[in-house]
Formats: structure tokens, C-alpha cells, sequence
């Protein structure tokens, strides 16, 4: 399952983040910082909100163990789609729309995640840094917009759509991207935005994806979220 946020996001991330041009970008230490920050976590949650209620459509839980094996769980809901999965290095069990399903290791299809194979979403590729893409005039760090963080900082990128709309495999097509990272004083992430206008139908929607990381070092244990009872019925 693809929702809007992974659609916009991962493959943009996952595929060209190598890319860089020459000069460097305001706050562009800020980030590099928070990608190799966020990819030695032990554990964390990551949590990514819509624009329609604010609540989270997709919760990402994960932790390494002394071996650097992976456990994870995913819940992702939007527009009528809903994907739970949970991975131990061992099984993974998962629930497609309903659809109850388990795998273990002697499948050819599985697969186990680890520090040197990391899930997607456990990558410094979830921290969205398409340097190439990036308008260099339209980019700037500021204090905080944040209420509660008054004493933060802001950094702001505006991309080029047309170096990023190829990728995209969402309906419609993307006339605006960008996004709002906030850090605290010290430079440690907090949140970040993505923003994206698309134009479907002759009508501009703006999605607002919110991506929240907590429990940093501190999941005790990842709990599976499909009910596996169901594979016995």
C-alpha cells in the first residue's frame, strides 16, 4: 500500500537523496545531522498525521535488538485502505484490508530487517533531503514558528516540481512541494513537514503530512498489531 505520504515521500528520499548540487544550503548541516541522528536510534515511533483530522495515518514502531535484528510494527490507514504489519526478524504476520497473512523465515518472500538492512522507514530517507531538487533562493532557515519552541529554529525548502513530478505516483499531478523541519535550539529534530499541491480535475488540494518521532531509545517492546487468531479461524 502507497498512501499519499509514502507515494510523495519515500521514493523521492529513498531514490535520489544521494544527489547533491555544490553549494551548501541554509540549514543543510541541521538535516544531514538529523538523518544520521535518526538511523543510530536503538528504537523510536514515528508518527505521520494528516491535514484531515490530525490524527496519525500511519504509526511506524520499531527496535533493534543486541544483534541488530529489527522488530517492527506498521498501521497505515487512509481513504478506505488499512495495512497493519508486524515483523520480528522471525515471522512477519500482516493484515491487508482484512486480509490475515503470515510468513516465516523458510518463505522466499520474507524478509528480515536489520541495522545493515533497514526497513524503509527506519532509513535516513524518511528525513526528506532531495538536495538537487531544492530552490536555493526559496530556502531559508528562520526562529521557530512554534508556539511552544518560541526559542527553536525553522528551516524551510521549497522544491522544483518539475525535478521531482516524475516521481510521483499518486493521482493527479504535483504543482507545489515543500518542506518545514523544526529543531530545537541544540539542533535536535523535533517534527517536520511535507506539504504537497496537486492538481486533480482541474482543482488544487494541498496535503499537509506532519511526521512526528518519539520514544527515541525508549520502546521497551514492539507489540504485534495483527491479530493473529484470525489465521486459525
Amino acid at each position: 500500500m502507497k498512501l499519499r505520504f509514502l507515494a510523495a515521500l519515500a521514493v523521492i528520499s529513498l531514490t535520489l537523496s544521494a544527489c547533491a548540487a555544490s553549494e551548501p544550503l541554509p540549514g543543510e548541516e541541521l538535516i544531514l545531522a538529523a538523518r544520521e541522528w535518526y538511523t543510530s536510534l536503538d528504537s523510536a515511533k514515528v508518527e505521520i498525521s494528516g491535514n484531515k483530522t490530525g490524527d496519525p495515518e500511519q504509526t511506524f514502531i520499531f527496535k533493534y535488538d543486541e544483534k541488530g535484528i529489527m522488530t517492527y510494527s506498521y498501521v497505515g490507514e487512509s481513504d478506505g485502505v488499512y495495512l497493519a504489519q508486524y515483523n520480528n526478524g522471525r515471522e512477519q504476520f500482516t493484515n491487508d484490508n482484512g486480509e490475515i497473512s503470515m510468513l516465516d523465515s523458510s518463505d522466499l518472500q520474507f524478509t528480515a530487517y536489520s541495522r545493515d538492512v533497514p526497513y524503509p522507514m527506519a532509513d535516513e530517507g524518511l528525513i526528506l533531503f532531495f538536495k538537487a531538487g531544492i530552490i536555493p533562493e526559496e530556502s531559508y532557515v528562520r526562529e521557530s514558528v512554534m508556539l511552544d519552541h518560541p526559542n527553536g529554529i525553522t528551516v524551510h525548502y521549497e522544491y522544483d516540481v518539475s525535478k521531482i513530478s516524475s516521481l510521483y505516483s499518486g493521482d493527479g499531478e504535483i504543482t507545489a512541494f515543500s518542506t518545514d523541519y523544526f529543531f530545537e535550539t541544540d539542533g535536535t529534530l523535533m517534527y517536520f513537514h511535507e506539504n504537497t499541491d496537486i492538481l486533480s480535475d482541474g482543482e488544487t488540494t494541498r496535503h499537509e503530512y506532519t511526521v512526528n518521532i518519539s520514544e527515541r531509545n525508549t520502546v521497551d517492546r514492539v507489540e504485534n498489531v495483527v491479530d493473529i487468531g484470525s489465521i486459525n479461524d
